[in-house]
């Protein structure tokens, strides 16, 4: 897979500007940045006292947390051997493209730009793509297509809520997806860290997955509000062991990294056990920033948008040109945010990305802006 430059370009208009303390920030979606962090008492009192000397082995009382949060989530018991604790997510990135050398994969789009710039290096990726048209649902036609083309055992990447459109998989779409999958001969990988952040009844893929195999990710960053920590982890879930060789793979190369920081397994040990309710009325806060948002898009004759199902992020349609308005909000009116084109090279450039995570005032604020440099600009 090609490289389409978007690491780089992307990388020379949010630089600089996130080291400007007065700019706007719509493209950061760390939630701590914005207020949005774990109860302090969880941070109290941690130490290195106890801790191993050397390179740290997984802590049990983390596995068997991480269990236990996924079957009260999604009604579904995992073994201490399906559990592989990593370096964030970009840690799970890491070891799944290596572990996935040569495979085809096909990459949910618009993706997580990190999920193709892992990917695109080892892998053969190719898009499942996810249209506006069909409120960022996935063209079911068009995967079967795709996958009768290459007709070949591989992978599908999926992300739901998703980073960057915000929408759901259905329940019924992913019994779709699982069908398929199966029929195709498919792993199906799953990246799930926003799943309490949903705005609409919430399914977990586990819940359906039937026999096909699993890869569950998920992590301490978003729903915990944890960044700082870089912990994630994996589930392999495969009940009928039909992928055995790629699942001792991961579990091979997993252990290549020589282990997670202890005090962050330690930390991520005490987030589990965070009162949910403490942290479902900040959600409830973000939501509100979603609605916000929304009312404003929606208020303006100039974009559309279709509404967040969960996670922090908004695509919104303009009649312009996204790398032009980008970089103007920026420099007319120092707001930050994400040209849509970096997350799908078939969608064209008329989406900008925003994350909801700023202040109500801003988030209008932006809105306004947005539509006072539509009369001075272009059609796209």
């Amino acid at each position: 897979m090609m490289d389409l430059g978007y690491c780089e370009r992307l990388s020379r208009l949010t630089g600089p500007a996130r080291s400007d303390p007065y700019v706007i920030e719509l493209s950061m979606c760390d939630p701590p940045r914005f207020g949005f962090g774990p109860d302090p008492r969880i941070m109290e009192s941690i130490t290195r006292e106890g801790l191993e000397q050397g390179y740290p082995s997984v802590n049990k009382e983390l596995v068997a947390g991480i269990k236990e949060r996924t079957k009260a989530f999604t009604g579904v018991s995992v073994d201490d051997c399906d559990v592989v604790v990593t370096n964030g997510c970009g840690g799970a990135f890491g070891v799944l493209s290596i572990a996935m050398n040569g495979w085809p994969v096909g990459i949910e789009t618009p993706f997580y730009l990190p999920t193709y710039e892992y990917f695109r290096r080892t892998t053969r990726l190719w898009y499942a793509r996810c249209l506006p048209s069909l409120d960022w649902s996935l063209d079911f036609d068009c995967l079967r297509k795709e996958l009768e083309q290459r007709d070949s055992p591989g992978a599908l990447f999926l992300v739901s809520p998703s980073n960057p459109t915000g929408h759901l998989h259905s329940e019924s779409d992913w019994r779709k997806i699982v069908d398929i999958a199966g029929e195709f001969s498919q792993v199906i990988i799953a990246d799930e860290v926003y799943d309490e952040m949903s705005f609409v009844p919430y399914t977990s893929l586990l819940q359906v997955a039937k026999d096909v195999p699993i890869i569950y990710m998920h992590g301490f960053s978003k729903i915990w509000r944890a960044p700082e920590i870089r912990l994630g982890y994996m589930i392999l879930h495969d009940p009928d062991e039909r992928a055995t060789g790629l699942f001792n793979e991961i579990g091979t190369v997993a252990a290549l990294g020589l282990g997670v920081n202890p005090i962050s397994q330690t930390i991520a040990v005490r987030l589990l056990k965070e009162d949910r309710y403490y942290r479902k009325r900040q959600f409830d806060q973000i939501r509100n920033h979603r609605d916000t948002l929304v009312s404003a898009i929606l208020n303006s004759s100039n974009l559309h948008t279709v509404p967040a199902g969960g996670a922090t992020y908004q695509m919104i349609e303009t009649p312009w040109n996204d790398w032009d308005v980008c970089t103007r909000l920026l420099q007319e009116h120092r707001t930050l945010v994400t040209p849509g084109s970096v997350h799908d090279p078939n969608l064209g450039h008329k989406y900008v990305r925003a994350v909801f995570l700023n202040s109500t005032e801003n988030l209008k604020r932006f809105i306004d802006h947005l539509d006072e440099l539509g009369k001075l600009m272009p059609s796209a």
